[in-house]
């Protein structure tokens, strides 16, 4: 091989090798296990038949923390079995603008829990470990 091919070989390697790494970390990581739903108003109808409050997270693809909440946090299996007891929705910010501006969602990844009404009972704002959100839900 020529040596001024080197530089090109060895810049290959390591790209290819920090790939490699990257691909098997994403594959290998935690998936979240909460089974959300994406439609806010069919989750408030299915929490007002079923007598259960809402658990609205709003996220968006953009948002570093909520990305490591999914292989963390929502998929723990404690947090997953305390959200049993609500009807968990997802709302990405800018997919659902007029309900993230109904409930303030300025700052995320955002919590909130719903009366059957559509009130905020509770609100939390910022990334939250599974021991931490649990002991923020129970709270």
């Amino acid at each position: 091989m020529k040596s001024s091919y080197q530089p090109f070989v060895v810049v290959f390697i390591v790209f290819a090798t920090v790939m490699t790494v990257v691909a098997v970390s994403r594959w290998m990581a935690p998936k979240e296990i909460v089974p959300w739903r994406d439609d806010f108003v069919a989750a408030r109808s299915e929490a007002a038949s079923s007598g259960k409050p809402v658990f609205a997270y709003f996220t968006a693809t953009w948002c570093g923390p909520c990305h490591t909440m999914k292989s963390t946090t929502w998929a723990d299996a404690n947090v997953e079995a305390a959200l049993q007891a609500y009807v968990p929705v997802r709302i990405d910010i800018d997919q659902n603008t007029p309900v993230a501006l109904e409930y303030d969602a300025q700052t995320i990844p955002k919590f909130a829990v719903l009366d059957g009404q559509g009130k905020v009972v509770k609100s939390m704002e910022g990334y939250l470990d599974p021991e931490a959100f649990l002991a923020w839900l129970k709270g």
